[in-house]
């Protein structure tokens, strides 16, 4: 390796994942997180190009159009051209792991959802190679889930450096006189987002205190992908009906710029997920200082300390969610104090904190071109 390549600034081509139409406002918390990490490694010296299988014309993405159906021969021609048109940059991939497989000594994989190897990855050859990528999660138990099904991958292989929040954007701003206490929600609906218990638990809350509101950021399709996905148009209809019944209120997709004004305008946060990598979205409200009542799973159990910056339910569970939602509606010091406690945790995940641990990471791998 010649002196002049090991101390030059990194090159990075980040490859988002093949489902994702990019360049959308609103959009999904992974998408979010993509151009927020571009930013920030091109702050700190770093040239950056983003490649995606569709994007809007006005966002800044090279792209590798898909002509095939097939898994396999899918992620080999939208991973193969990647690897070949940036020879000598390091990669960042977004939950495609072939990558791993075409440059091990080069590429850091970044999951936001679980997201198993390439079935290829243990025939002779192959498991060497996947063995020397970086794989990188938002989580603990993300980490542990994925070592758990690819035991021969090793611990050395694996980091966590979970999100971070905007608190120059999300931050507590004056709120006027209370009125109705409200419970927020922000996010796609659809099942696995835990509507359908959100819904239910709902109507034990409102059946229990009337006068409790429930407004509703997001819609069926704020993940922009090539499909629909399954189940969203059942989950729209679920939320729709409670609405014409004077249940809910929603307040439709809202641009990112207005998501602080938005939960600067509600007093509990409900995250119900069946599964977060992470849950940025918990974040944000805690950043706002709202207390979150959160699914018990993932990432959202170690951003949410129970008791502490919000309360943690089990997954699934509409019983133990209203009953959760009820005790911070019904008991206002108790949900004063979470959402200090909310504000507090929310400056564990800042901006300095995942820039130094991405920013190290992709200098490690730039230590290995030639």
């Amino acid at each position: 390796m010649s002196q002049t390549n090991s101390n030059r600034k990194p090159e990075v081509a980040i490859l988002a994942p093949r489902m994702c139409v990019l360049g959308n406002d609103p959009c999904g918390g992974s998408e979010v997180m993509l151009w927020e990490d571009a930013r920030l490694l091109q702050d700190a010296g770093m040239s950056v190009r983003v490649y995606g299988a569709a994007a809007k014309e006005t966002a800044p993405v090279t792209t590798i159009p898909l002509r095939t159906q097939s898994a396999l021969i899918t992620s080999l021609e939208y991973c193969g051209p990647f690897v070949w048109r940036e020879k000598n940059k390091i990669l960042m991939s977004c939950n495609e792991p072939t990558v791993a497989g075409l440059a091990p000594d080069r590429t850091l994989v970044r999951f936001e959802w679980a997201t198993p190897l390439p079935r290829y990855w243990r025939l002779p050859g192959w498991l060497r190679r996947f063995q020397r990528a970086q794989y990188l999660f938002l989580s603990q138990s993300d980490r542990e889930g994925f070592l758990r099904d690819h035991a021969q991958i090793p611990l050395s292989s694996t980091c966590v450096i979970p999100y971070h929040v905007d608190q120059q954007l999300f931050r507590p701003i004056p709120r006027h006189a209370e009125g109705p206490v409200r419970v927020g929600f922000a996010g796609q609906w659809v099942p696995r987002k835990g509507i359908s218990e959100l819904l239910e638990a709902w109507l034990v809350v409102k059946d229990r205190v009337p006068s409790a509101q429930l407004e509703m950021a997001g819609g069926p399709s704020l993940w922009k992908t090539f499909q629909s996905v399954p189940g969203a148009e059942e989950s729209a209809a679920q939320v729709k009906s409670m609405e014409q019944a004077g249940l809910l209120r929603t307040v439709g997709a809202l641009p990112r710029a207005s998501m602080p004004g938005f939960w600067n305008s509600v007093s509990v946060a409900v995250v119900p997920s069946h599964y977060e990598s992470f849950g940025l979205v918990a974040l944000e409200a805690m950043a706002c200082g709202v207390p979150v009542v959160a699914s018990k799973i993932g990432g959202l159990s170690e951003i949410v300390t129970d008791g502490q910056s919000g309360l943690l339910v089990p997954s699934q569970d509409p019983a133990a969610l209203a009953k959760a939602l009820l005790s911070l509606l019904l008991n206002e010091p108790l949900r004063l104090r979470l959402a200090n406690g909310a504000l507090r945790r929310a400056g564990d995940f800042s901006l300095a904190r995942r820039s130094s641990g991405l920013v190290g990471l992709l200098q490690t791998r730039n230590k290995n071109l030639i």
